[in-house]
């Protein structure tokens, strides 16, 4: 019997590693089956992601399209505005289309398609102001209304004109090709118009907060509201007041607020909603009538006038949005891109959303 003992202990022990070793390869294929379900679920997210990220790029297409089917119909349209049968077949559409004839924008117009659904705006850019086309007083206003400091006005004004155009004779307070704040960046003034909004932050003195405005915590005293919203690098240069904003009608040099006030309310129509059939003035005569505006102002200001048109449109898949953005020239009753931008956008619908441009 005890010649036994040793062997037993040996034995025990032996299966006691056997045990240690097994149940280390249970952990260890554990952790592998864990880590390829791991690597299966994120495969499966990234290919699901790229696939709504796919349907979403060809529903924003498909919203450019259906715009453009908008547009068309908008050049079709006089004297439809009381007609039922026009209305019968689609009246999202051809209220759409009938206020787009008169200038009124077409805003976040929506279609469900399959599991997605499309976002579309339509604005005619003469609902802003050409930042190529402004006058000393006109910046006045536009830098009065967006709380930029009185003491920049001059260098400001100075640099952009000194900045677009050609030639080399410097304005007071301005910059031509050789100041040293475009040899220290490597480039010089353009000498022509801008094609983009954006390109006014290589002027100088045109920083971030006066282009776009102040960040967020900035006191309000000090808060500046950004221009670039209310600006643009096409169109007339009169303003469309069936379109343009509060904020830019407030920029038109002799205009007063309460004209203003009376011009929104009264441009969408005796029923009081917008994005109704009754919306938008049909003449200059009825906004100077309507709202008391002063004659004089009759030549900054249009109503059925659209030469360009600001296509913005959304496609969403579960939760996955792109945007396209573009600018159309409406020429001999033809659509043609003159500024297309494509991205991803992050937030829900056309909310938080801010356009600029993107020339081609």
């Amino acid at each position: 019997m005890n010649k036994d003992l040793p062997e037993t202990g040996v034995q025990s022990g032996r299966n006691g590693s056997a045990l240690i070793v097994a149940l280390w390869v249970i952990v260890m294929l554990s952790l592998l089956v864990a880590s390829f379900a791991f690597d299966m679920k994120i495969e499966a997210e990234i290919t699901s992601y790229y696939r709504n990220r796919l349907k979403a790029d060809y529903l924003a297409q498909g919203g450019v399209e259906l715009a453009r089917v908008i547009i068309n119909h908008s050049m079709n349209v006089a004297g439809t505005r009381d007609d039922e049968e026009y209305f019968h077949e689609d009246e999202n559409i051809a209220v759409a289309a009938v206020n787009l004839s008169r200038g009124v924008p077409v805003l976040n117009l929506q279609r469900e398609l399959g599991e997605g659904r499309i976002f579309i705006s339509i604005t005619p850019e003469e609902g802003l102001r050409n930042v190529n086309l402004l006058s000393r007083a006109d910046w006045e206003e536009i830098l009065d209304q967006s709380n930029v400091p009185h003491e920049l006005w001059d260098e400001l004004i100075a640099t952009f004109r000194d900045f677009i155009e050609p030639g080399d004779t410097r304005r007071l307070h301005g910059a031509e090709p050789d100041d040293p704040y475009y040899t220290e960046r490597g480039y010089e003034a353009k000498g022509s118009r801008l094609d983009s909004v954006d390109e006014l932050l290589l002027v100088k003195g045109f920083t971030e907060e006066i282009v776009y405005g102040s960040p967020a915590g900035t006191p309000e005293d000090d808060a500046m509201l950004g221009i670039a919203p209310w600006l643009t690098t096409w169109g007339h240069g009169r303003v469309n007041v069936n379109t343009a904003s509060r904020e830019v009608l407030l920029t038109i040099r002799g205009i007063d607020e309460a004209v203003v006030d009376a011009i929104i309310e009264e441009r969408i129509g005796p029923d009081g909603i917008p994005g109704t059939r009754d919306d938008g003035f049909d003449s200059l005569d009825e906004v100077i009538i309507r709202t008391g505006m002063n004659p004089g102002l009759r030549e900054d200001i249009s109503v059925q006038e659209v030469n360009y048109l600001r296509v913005t449109t959304i496609g969403e898949v579960r939760g996955v949005r792109r945007v396209i953005r573009c600018v159309l020239r409406v020429q001999d009753e033809e659509l043609i891109p003159v500024s297309w931008k494509e991205e991803q956008l992050h937030g829900s619908g056309m909310n938080g959303y801010r356009g600029t441009q993107e020339a081609l």
